[in-house]
C-alpha cells in the first residue's frame, strides 16, 4: 500500500480515536479496514470513500458504518465522515479507564478542530456515564461535551438525558452495612 494512502488510512483511526481519551498503544496499531462495497482513494485529492459494512479496526478501536469518507487537506488536517442507519464505535480508554461506547446515524470529526460531532440518536456511554440526545458535539482537546435534543420541527428543543455516576475517592470510607429492617442484631 503506498505510504500515502497508508498515511490517509491512518488518520481515520486517529480521528475516530479522539472521541475519547483512547488507548495511545492504539495509534501504533495496523489499520484494517473491510467493507462490502470496497473503498475507493484519490490521493491527489485526499479523499477516501468505503461503502458497504464498512468496519474500521485498529487496537482496541472498531468503527462501524455503512459508508466512510476520509479527507485529508494538504496541511494534514483530516475530517471523517461517517454515515449509517446505525454508526458505532468503542475503544479502550488508557489507564485502564473502562471503555467509551456511541452510537449515532452521522459521526463527522474535524481534526483542525478537534471536533467530532454525532448527529442523530447519538448516544455516547463511557463507564456508568451516559449522554443521549439529537446531537452530541465533543471537543478532544478540552474533553467537553455538548448534548442538544431536538423536537420534530426545526430548531425545537427536546429533551436530552445525561447520567453522571458519582466518582469514588480513596479518601472516602466504605459504605457500613447495615442490617435489614426486623433483623436481630449481633
Amino acid at each position: 500500500m503506498p505510504n500515502n494512502t497508508r498515511t490517509l488510512l491512518a488518520s481515520l483511526l486517529l480521528a475516530a480515536s479522539a472521541l475519547a481519551h483512547a488507548e495511545l498503544a492504539d495509534r501504533d496499531k495496523p489499520v484494517e479496514i473491510t467493507s462490502d462495497n470496497g473503498c475507493v482513494m484519490d490521493q491527489i485529492k485526499g479523499v477516501s470513500t468505503c461503502s458497504g459494512n464498512v468496519v474500521v479496526v485498529q487496537g482496541t478501536l472498531r468503527l462501524n458504518s455503512d459508508r466512510l469518507v476520509v479527507t485529508q487537506d494538504k496541511a494534514g488536517n483530516q475530517t471523517l465522515h461517517a454515515t449509517g442507519r446505525i454508526v458505532t464505535f468503542r475503544q479502550k480508554m488508557d489507564n485502564n479507564q473502562g471503555w467509551v461506547e456511541g452510537q449515532t446515524s452521522q459521526l463527522d470529526y474535524d481534526s483542525a478542530k478537534n471536533l467530532a460531532v454525532l448527529t442523530g440518536n447519538a448516544r455516547v456511554k463511557r463507564n456508568g456515564d451516559l449522554s443521549i440526545g439529537t446531537i452530541i458535539r465533543y471537543n478532544t482537546l478540552d474533553q467537553t461535551y455538548e448534548v442538544v435534543g431536538g423536537g420534530a420541527a426545526a430548531g425545537a428543543q427536546g429533551r436530552t438525558t445525561v447520567i453522571i455516576q458519582p466518582k469514588k475517592t480513596a479518601s472516602q470510607p466504605a459504605a457500613a452495612s447495615k442490617p435489614a429492617a426486623g433483623s436481630a442484631k449481633p
